[in-house]
């Protein structure tokens, strides 16, 4: 993709998705941006529990979508769960002032553990919500340890909620930790969005497809290994 540098392409059930080094995945002929896990509003929550943290990380997150949202074409927006990261703070009002400006774009949340405001509250900013979402070949959720894998209705799970990371591990003690995304038989992982998240080490199959985020890029994590 000419217009998101160090993008990778992707095939997955007969649809070609673009994966992206911002952590989020584009359906370019649904014109849908997935992203999992922003929690806007964690640092505020922080904050009023007497922990320090830099108000400007949900800013951060909120320009980082600007600049996806200027350079795919995007109609609609799709977040994996957990779009807030607790009850209303002042972080919400800052969303809501992004939401007035995006009035054209559509808006989704598929509800994770995290996502407790009023439904009144996602309402009046025009988000559309579900616990589970299928479009085309994909059942959208937001903790695929929640949901079974039912033959009978064939859909390839995209998830978030775990924060994807792959550990490599170097010559001596050398080891690093990397956000990814991770993509298995039957179900796939976006990594959080949110710059003010933690990593959970997953432990994929040899035959499972994984790439790591490093520095702005993409990287099959067979290259890395």
């Amino acid at each position: 993709m000419r217009s998101i540098p160090n993008a990778k392409r992707l095939h997955l059930k007969k649809q070609r998705l673009w994966l992206l080094p911002q952590k989020a995945l584009f359906w370019e002929k649904k014109k849908i941006l997935m992203i999992a896990d922003p929690h806007l509003g964690k640092a505020e929550h922080f904050r009023r529990n007497g922990i320090p943290v830099p108000g400007s990380v949900n800013t951060t997150n909120l320009e980082l979508l600007d600049r996806l949202l200027k350079a795919v074409e995007v109609e609609h927006l799709i977040t994996l769960g957990d779009l807030f990261h607790s009850r209303h703070n002042r972080e919400w009002d800052h969303f809501f002032e992004w939401r007035a400006k995006h009035r054209a774009l559509e808006v989704t949340l598929v509800i994770g553990n995290h996502d407790i405001l009023e439904r009144d509250t996602y309402h009046s900013s025009r988000i559309n919500l579900f616990h589970k979402l299928r479009i085309g070949p994909f059942l959208l959720v937001h903790d695929l340890s929640k949901v079974q894998f039912d033959p009978q209705k064939p859909g390839y799970l995209l998830s978030g909620h775990v924060h994807p990371a792959i550990q490599l591990r170097g010559k001596g003690r050398q080891s690093m930790k990397l956000p990814c995304f991770y993509f298995g038989n039957n179900q796939g992982i976006l990594p959080a969005f949110g710059e003010f998240t933690g990593t959970h080490v997953i432990k994929p199959k040899p035959e499972d497809k994984v790439f790591a985020v490093v520095d702005g890029h993409l990287i099959p994590i067979q290259e890395l290994t």
